[in-house]
């Protein structure tokens, strides 16, 4: 069943541990939710794209199922054009957190995924399926969102990635939230609170596994992002600047400086010179090492894409 939407209940109607209020299908190549005040289940039929909540993304495809939280806000992007198919079901209740934080899922880590059997899927068909009968239907709607919640109860360690140590998965959100958001002056205490952890926290996993602190990784980024610009545009210095994170000039240069050796001007003027002189970052490698989770194969985190 595609391409419907079917409203079940409204707020005069109060369930107290779950109350549904639409489920549907749809196709989504860009969607934007602004603090909604009730939870929507997604289950991705159908292609591959990232869904962005509380200053997170995470990578979403066919046969997984994530969850979009109260008060939030979030947004859906297909991947590469091609939009992606969702069932969804919307609905609020007391008893939600408890839940969803007994099956381990959370605003920072909102995406499950489904057995190879998509006994999932098959729990979102039905529900969609009983919802689009004419009546009595309330109570089957109930008992299929019961055994959605059921499902990821019972597949916990499942839904945790067991083969990979927390301390990688923190540093991997940690590298993909400065990769989204560097351009936006953030801050150390920004990315800690982007993961779910405190700065403290942060800091001993990337020093641990990096072996550089969160801050001097950040720099480094920044100062690779503004070497690439330098040698493939001709973009003002100031605007070079804005584009990494930096709101003044004269701090963003000096930074550059004590970091790569010259000038951003003479860095340009340099390189244009004798390519061989560009900039190696020190953290080069650091996402060749550790890719992002669910992807096919690692990617290049810094320069030129392979």
């Amino acid at each position: 069943m595609k391409d419907l939407s079917i409203h079940i209940s409204d707020r005069s109607h109060l369930n107290i541990s779950l109350n549904v209020y639409n489920c549907g299908n749809r196709s989504i190549e860009v969607e934007q939710f602004c603090r909604p005040d009730y939870y929507s289940f997604f289950y991705v039929k159908e292609g591959r794209g990232s869904i962005t909540q509380a200053k997170a993304n995470h990578k979403i495809k066919a046969g997984q199922c994530f969850v979009i939280y109260p008060n939030e806000e979030a947004a859906i992007t297909s991947e590469h054009g091609k939009s992606l198919n969702v069932t969804w079901v919307s609905f609020s209740g007391y008893l939600v957190d408890a839940y969803l934080g007994r099956a381990k899922i959370s605003p920072f880590e909102p995406v499950a995924g489904d057995t190879p059997e998509r006994e999932l899927e098959n729990l979102f068909d039905r529900l969609l399926q009983v919802a689009a009968r004419p009546a009595n239907r309330y109570c089957p709607i109930m008992a299929q969102l019961y055994s959605i919640f059921a499902f990821l109860l019972d597949h916990t360690h499942q839904n945790t990635q067991v083969e990979m140590p927390p301390p990688e998965m923190y540093l991997m959100k940690a590298l993909d939230f400065i990769d989204i958001y560097y351009q936006d002056n953030i801050t150390v205490e920004d990315v800690a609170d982007g993961v779910g952890l405190n700065r403290k926290s942060l800091y001993t996993i990337f020093k641990q596994l990096t072996g550089f602190s969160t801050k001097d990784y950040l720099i480094y980024y920044r100062m690779r992002r503004a070497s690439d610009l330098l040698e493939s545009t001709t973009l003002p210095i100031e605007t070079i600047a804005v584009s990494v994170g930096y709101r003044d000039q004269f701090h963003f240069s000096k930074e550059f400086k004590k970091n790569v050796g010259y000038s951003p001007s003479e860095y340009r003027r340099v390189v244009a010179q004798d390519p061989d002189k560009g900039y190696l970052s020190p953290i080069d490698m650091v996402r060749e090492q550790y890719p992002t989770p669910g992807s096919d194969a690692p990617r290049r985190y810094l320069g030129n894409p392979d």
